[in-house]
């Protein structure tokens, strides 16, 4: 494997705080990457950004990071502003992205993907849950409209997942870990001022329909199907998944935080985000 750089980073101009890393090589898929509450778009994933240097699967891979502000941000105006600007990078190539300054990253910018997966930590998991239902959703309702659907691109990911939030926060939850770290009620009057935070409390509205709509859409869209990787023990939130998922696995002596950030050490989640399974 090259010991030179495998991807360019490319901070995408109308979509602020979203990151794409573009390979160097042919890449032959594309995988969206949703970090969770408080995360960031590239730091939640640790090294998946120079996976290409050590594995040749990622090395063909272009990675769009998705990044948006988790405390302020309406869950569901995140997935639909997943779902709506997808096209612009799938299935063909960010078009932007393969010219900068008169030099492409690679000799073919044009080829569109033949695969797309779509990573989701915690609160990102939910976000790409919301963003696919949806789809599926409009998909249902244009065409018994006699209309064609928009926006459906986000329907032919793999839905990969590290320790979502779909059931929600456990009762210590995100307080938990603020009070473990000595933050002090400030930080929890704010937390409890997110919208986000709100919405992640267990059987809130917004759960329970999610959940509802992916367990009735899932027989006839089987990309709502979603394959897990919980962290254990996690202390963050609800490790249960829906009626409709594949049966999940766990990974010991990992935390919530860190179950989605591979290192030379642990290395599963790159295998994970490739496979959607435990080697």
């Amino acid at each position: 494997m090259s010991a030179g750089p495998s991807h360019t980073r490319y901070e995408v101009g109308d979509l602020p705080g979203w990151v794409l890393y573009v390979s160097h090589s042919r890449a032959v898929r594309l995988v969206v990457f949703v970090h969770g509450f408080r995360g960031k778009a590239v730091a939640t994933w640790d090294e998946f950004s120079s996976s290409g240097h050590t594995d040749l699967w990622w090395r063909d891979t272009d990675m769009l990071f998705v990044g948006y502000d988790s405390a302020h941000d309406n869950i569901t105006a995140v997935a639909d502003r997943v779902r709506t600007n997808l096209r612009k990078f799938y299935p063909k190539p960010h078009t932007p992205a393969m010219n900068l300054g008169g030099t492409t990253p690679r000799d073919d910018t044009s080829t569109p993907y033949g695969e797309l997966v779509a990573l989701g930590h915690s609160l990102g998991g939910l976000v790409l849950r919301r963003a696919m239902a949806d789809a599926a959703q409009d998909r249902l309702d244009s065409e018994t409209a006699g209309e064609k659907p928009q926006h459906q691109e986000i329907l032919n990911a793999k839905l990969r997942l590290f320790s979502p939030a779909s059931a929600g926060f456990r009762p210590a939850g995100m307080l938990g870990l603020v009070k473990a770290s000595g933050l002090g009620t400030v930080v929890e009057m704010y937390l409890r001022r997110s919208s986000a935070y709100t919405d992640l409390q267990p059987g809130s509205e917004l759960l329970v329909t999610t959940r509802n709509r992916t367990e009735q859409l899932a027989p006839q869209f089987s990309q709502l199907r979603a394959r897990i990787l919980w962290a254990n023990p996690d202390d963050v939130v609800n490790t249960e998944r829906y009626n409709t998922d594949f049966v999940a696995e766990t990974v010991d002596q990992q935390s919530h935080s860190t179950v989605c950030k591979p290192n030379p050490q642990y290395g599963l989640p790159l295998h994970f985000g490739a496979t959607g399974r435990r080697p």
